[in-house]
Order: C-alpha cells, then structure tokens, then sequence
C-alpha cells in the first residue's frame, strides 16, 4: 500500500469521523438483534484505527486483535475464565462443530459463537478499507452514500428509528468527505496544509449543516405530497397475482357470512397505540357459525351503555392475581375510518377529551359503538385503562366438563349446523379424549394445526363450492389457509366436544418502532386484521386462544405447577414462562439493562430540572474565557516560549515560531497592512523596540521559504532572538 502518510493529528480527526459513521451501521444493527454488546464491537473498531493510526506492525496488531475477539466470545458466551483448559476446549469444540455444517451448506445451524467471530472479522475487514479509503485513496464517498442509504432503508423497512441518525451522519459524514477532499488537491498540487488550515475549512462547513438541521428541526413539518410508496413496495414484494384471479384485499370487514379466497396484503396503517406491550386488539365476537361463514344473531339486543372514564367490564372472570396486577394504559390515534372501538384484554376504562360522546356495548358480540348527540361517531384519539388477565395453569388444569352443568345458557356457544361432515366432529374426539381438564383439551386442539402439516397462505386458499363446508374443506382437502381457516376451524372442532367456544375478530398487536419523542409504539395496518378463538373455561372465564400458524398466543399463564418433561405442554410453558418474568420485571432490570435509560437520557433529564442553575453557570464560565481570550497576548508568549524550547533546532520548528511571532506582534498593535512585505514588516518592529532582531529572523525565514536554506543556521541563536521578541510583545 503506497501513500504519502498524512499530519498525524488531521489522521486523528478522519478516523474520530469515520469512527461516527461506524458506529451508526452497528446501531440499528444492535437495536433489531437485540444485541447488548455494541460497546465491545465499538472497542474492536477503536483497536483497529488506532493500530492503523500509529502503524503498528503486523505481527503484533494482528495477535493483539485475536486475542481480544476470543476475549469477547468468552465474556458474551462462556462466561468462563479466560484461557483456561475448560474454556479453551469448550471454544474449540464450538468453532469445529461448524466446519461440518459448512461442508453440508446448512448455513442456519451455525452457532452464535462462531457467528460473532464472523462478524468480528467484517469489522476488521470495514476498518482496514475505511484506512484505505482515507489515507490511500483520500476519498471516502462511497462509504458515506452506503452510510446514508442503509441508514434510509433500515430506518424505513424496519422498528428502528433513525431521526437523530441522519443528524450525526450528516455532520460527521460531511466533514469527513471535505476534508480529505481538501488533502487530495493539495497532494495533487504538491502543497503542504497546515493543521489549522483544516480547521479553518471545516468551521464554515459545520456551522452550515448544523445550522441548516435546526432550521430543519423548528420548521413546520408539512404532509406528503405523495402518498407513501412503503406499502406498494411491500406487495410487489410479496408478489402479484396473475391475470384474471379476484383478490380481496385484507383490513377489517364486519361482513363474514362468505369466508375463504385469496386477498392481497394492504399495508394502510389503521391506527397507533402507546402500550407497554404487546397486545391483541378485540373488536367483536360472533356466534353462529353457518357452514360458510360467521353471523351474529342477537338473543335479546342488551346494550350497555356508558360515559368515558366509567367502569366497564369486557366479558372476562378476573383471577385472584389481577388484582395484584398496577393498571395498564394504552393511547391510541386512529389514522383509517374504524367506526368500532379496538380495545385489549382487561379493559376497566375508555376515556376521551371529546364532550358528550357516549359509548355502547353490545351484549353479544360484546362490540363498542361510539356516539356524539345520538348519531354514530368514529373517534380520532381515546385512552384505556386495563388490567391484562392472567390466569392460574393449575386452576386451568383443574377445569372440568362438569362445570358446564349450571345456570348459564351455553347454548349459543355449541350451535353447529347439519352440514358439518361426520368427519370433523370424529377428528375432535380424537384430538381430545386423552385429555382430562376442559383447557387440556382446548390446548390439544390448538396445537393439532402446528402438528399435522397445515400451512399459512394468502393466495392458494380456495371458496368451499355449494355442497362444501368451510372447515371441513380446510382440515381434510387444502390444510392450507389463514386466520379464519385456522381460528374457524378450531371453534367448530371444540364445539364438536361440548367445548363452549366463539369467534373473535380485532387486529394483531402490529409492529412497534419509535415515535419522535422516543417512545415506544405499535403500528396497526389493515393487514394485522386478525380472528382468534375464545373458549369457555368453567369458573374462570373466557380465555383466549391462537390456533393461526406464525401468531402467538399472548394469553399471560401463571406457570404454578411442576410439569414433566414428556409433558406436551413443557417447552410453550418454559418459553411463555421466560416471557411472563421479562413483562412482570422490567423495572427491576433497568439499572442493568441497556433498553433502559442510558447515560444521554439521564443527563437530559437533569439539565432539564437545572437549567437556570446551567444558564447561570455557564454564563460565568463564558465571561471568564472570554477575558481569559482577550488578554491572550499577556500570557501566550510565555506559553509558547516553553512549547518551543522543546521543539527548536530545525527548520520546521522555526517556520512555526516565526508564524507565531507574527501573530503576536499584531496581537501586541503592530499591524500588518495588506501590500506590506515582510522585510518592511520586520523594519517596522524594529523601530518600536529598537536593533535589528526582527529583520535577522525575517531573512533566515525568506531564505528557507524562497530560496529552500533550511540547513547550516546557528538555531540556538535564532532561538534566542526569537525569545526575546515575543517575551517583549507581552508587555
């Protein structure tokens, strides 16, 4: 690699820039891997530009960086000590166990350590191009533009929220391409640039692109004029469909008396919620099942009306440990035309700052209307209050199909029509009769689609014909749908065992992501219009239920009983066991946990709660500088005389004092006007202080600058001179 090796200290700075611009690839990176290492990927960069930085050999930089990566798998994986014989067989085992996976292309079944040194090693690569690119090339365009767009794309496609992103890269990417910009034209025109030089450049251009981003920060922020090309884009991906097929398209649809066919996904997004966690969001229920598709008959039409901010009860039996649970709110701002109120599990309270809104419950299909002065009214923004239900696994194994045997009417919940095939109702004794507990059962049923070679699909999911049932159809013929396949199929399969079950509809909890204040928020597009089940559990309550391949019940489960390991249930209990504990504790784990509050965010709540006291302060610290600044020419010189005993003896260091001097002296009031040749210049000092010192310094600096005599003069004398002008110019 041949290069003309750059000022030491201007290297500094591009690879501080470059560092930056790094570090925003390894962000969004870490944030969607859940990734809570980024410091020890930061260090390893770091290592790596200062090695190149100080051109240290080879055959040290390169052990140096092993061992570090093998330290680093160690303290993420092993949590062993370092280089003993258990953690070094241990590592070894691990990375040749991979060698056969390579040989056999099965490229999922690598392991994470083995992973991690793979992804060390694209780091060591990126800093050893980055090194090429500014001290060879002197160009790092490229880099940056890759920068800009992979920061868009992630920023589009993905949760992660790039906002203060595009800032920093823009500053520090900026910079960095100006910058060795400037050093290429002078290496190409053969001149040498002075440090300050530089720093004189990159002022004008910083003070630029910042001002320019808070202009941009304060401005009106105005709508697209085009609409958002994100959801297109997704489809296309996810293929079109070929002539003459009649597609609908997904979103909410009170209408299911005809299931079944293809639909294409719609990415329209419905509404926002601000939620602690994830959550489904019910709308109604339906009960009458018609062999083609679902409808609500109403037994008597009870409607429950109420104000916001009244108690409501959503359908659900607490358990003894809701009432232990702090209460939950969620806000949520409805974007699309969604004349039904989306709520979630537990809901207590729905409240609004509309006036003389009223709310409506409908008794069966439990479905919320709002209404302002008696007419129907679709609501923009409203707030819950909820307690999410959690249910006891041991009171759940101890339900009955004795407990049916009481006062309420099932009788709505087990209705199936005379078309329902023989067949399915012998497949649900036999997906149940090895169960004892009501839940046992349900739980069988649900997890007989993951088992038995059914499939999710949007496109191949044909219309039962006329002599055809929806769910029989389903379970014997395609095995291939989506949600109302699945969750239709598993109402009709409990119904068919005297399981009391309906059929929900509302949306899926959607995909969360940033909002501009930092807060965590899910976004809810009509392709999140989602059907689950609700069964009947005696003496607990309806409970719901995900039979959909590819969704995940998120029923919170008390995990109360030991179970065995043949037991069908272990591995879903172990796994929802691990979610429950990270739901119930994540204020316990904050100090020590990289998603809570980090150092920035503290810092700026405490300069938040101080800012008088910081106005104050810093204004006395900049009245202090300042005077510090103004009175510089008293104190400079003596600052520079002890710099430059250390440093004199050449020309290099006397090309420096000598641009100094000059300084100085027009600090001290000798002024240099425009047309004034240095030789006039020094004629001039030397009739404010008398003798020849300033011209015998100014014909040593034009015979090196002119003439090229940089060798062969008496520097200790020169240094003498120089000494005593500039400690004179103080005063």
């Amino acid at each position: 690699m041949k290069e003309t090796r750059m000022d030491k200290r201007l290297l500094i700075v591009l690879y501080t820039l470059a560092f930056i611009l790094l570090r925003e690839w390894l962000l969004p990176v870490m944030s969607l891997t859940d990734t809570d290492y980024l410091g020890i990927f930061m260090v390893f960069i770091g290592l790596s530009f200062l090695s190149s930085l100080f051109r240290v050999k080879w055959w040290i930089s390169v052990p140096v960086k092993g061992l570090y990566i093998l330290w680093a798998v160690h303290f993420v994986f092993l949590k062993l000590n370092f280089f003993t014989t258990d953690s070094l067989s241990l590592l070894l085992s691990d990375l040749m166990s991979n060698f056969s996976v390579f040989a056999n292309g099965e490229w999922g079944e690598i392991t994470n350590p083995f992973r991690t040194i793979l992804f060390f090693v694209l780091l060591w690569m990126t800093a050893y191009l980055i090194r090429h690119w500014i001290e060879v090339r002197k160009s790092i365009l490229l880099f940056y533009v890759m920068t800009v767009v992979f920061i868009a794309f992630i920023d589009t496609f993905s949760p992660y929220s790039a906002e203060n992103a595009i800032f920093r890269i823009m500053v520090s990417g900026l910079l960095l391409v100006g910058l060795l910009y400037i050093s290429r034209l002078s290496e190409k025109h053969h001149r040498t640039l002075k440090t300050g030089v530089y720093a004189a450049i990159s002022l004008p251009l910083l003070f630029v692109v910042v001002a320019s981003s808070a202009f941009a920060s304060i401005i009106p922020e105005k709508d697209p004029v085009w609409p958002d090309p994100v959801p297109f884009l997704k489809s296309v991906v996810q293929g079109g469909q070929g002539a003459g097929t009649i597609m609908s398209t997904s979103g909410y649809d009170p209408d299911d008396s005809v299931l079944g066919g293809p639909f294409t996904p719609d990415h329209t997004l419905v509404f926002e919620a601000k939620v602690p966690s994830k959550q489904y969001w019910k709308i109604e229920t339906k009960s009458t099942y018609t062999s083609k598709g679902w409808e609500q008959s109403s037994r008597d039409g009870n409607v429950h009306s109420f104000f916001p901010g009244e108690p409501l009860e959503d359908g659900q039996t607490t358990t003894p440990e809701d009432k232990e649970l702090q209460p939950q709110r969620a806000e949520l701002r409805i974007l699309e035309s969604l004349p039904y109120v989306a709520y979630p599990y537990g809901t207590t309270h729905i409240d609004t700052k509309q006036d003389t809104v009223v709310f409506h419950q409908l008794f069966d299909s439990e479905k919320i209307l709002a209404t302002k002065n008696n007419a129907a009214h679709e609501l923009d923004t409203y707030e819950i209050e909820f307690n999410e239900p959690k249910y006891s696994m041991k009171a759940l194994r101890e339900t009955s199909m004795d407990g049916f045997a009481g006062d309420i009417d099932f009788s709505p919940y087990l209705q199936l029509p005379r078309e329902v095939p023989d067949r399915v109702k012998e497949l649900a004794r036999t997906i149940t009769e090895n169960e004892e507990s009501v839940y046992d059962k349900a739980k069988a049923v649900e997890r007989y689609f993951r088992n038995n070679g059914f499939t999710y699909d949007q496109k191949n999911v044909p219309i039962p014909s006329k002599d055809e049932d929806y769910v029989d159809q389903f379970l014997f013929d395609t095995k291939r749908g989506y949600c109302d396949n699945f969750s239709t199929s598993m109402v009709v399969l409990l119904r068919s065992v005297d399981i009391p079950a309906r059929w929900v509809k509302g949306f899926a909890p959607g995909e969360s992501k940033m909002n501009s204040q930092r807060e965590r928020i899910y976004e809810i597009t009509n392709n999140e219009a989602h059907s689950w089940v609700e069964a009947y559990m005696p003496g607990i309550g309806w409970i719901p239920f995900e039979p959909t391949i590819g969704f995940t019940n998120m029923t919170s489960i008390s995990y109360d009983i030991e179970t065995s390991m043949d037991d069908p249930e272990a591995p879903e209990m172990r796994e929802l066991e691990k979610q429950e504990k990270e739901k119930e504790t994540p204020i316990a784990k904050a100090e020590n946990n990289p998603n809570g509050p980090s150092g920035f965010e503290k810092a700026g709540t405490w300069v938040k709660s101080n800012v008088w006291k910081l106005v104050i302060l810093l204004s006395v610290i900049a009245a202090i500088v300042w005077r510090i600044f103004t009175l510089r020419h008293k104190w400079m010189p003596k600052l520079l005389v002890r710099v430059y005993q250390k440093t004199s003896g050449n020309w290099d260091a006397f090309d420096k004092q000598y641009n100094r001097l000059l300084r100085q002296m027009d600090r001290f009031g000798i002024k240099r006007s425009g047309g004034m040749t240095l030789s006039e210049y020094a004629m001039a000092v030397d009739c404010h202080f008398g003798g020849s010192r300033m011209r015998e310094l100014t014909a040593v600096y034009e015979q090196g600058v002119y003439g090229g005599h940089i060798e062969f003069h008496d520097w200790p004398a020169l240094q003498e001179i120089w000494e005593d002008l500039i400690i004179r110019s103080a005063g």
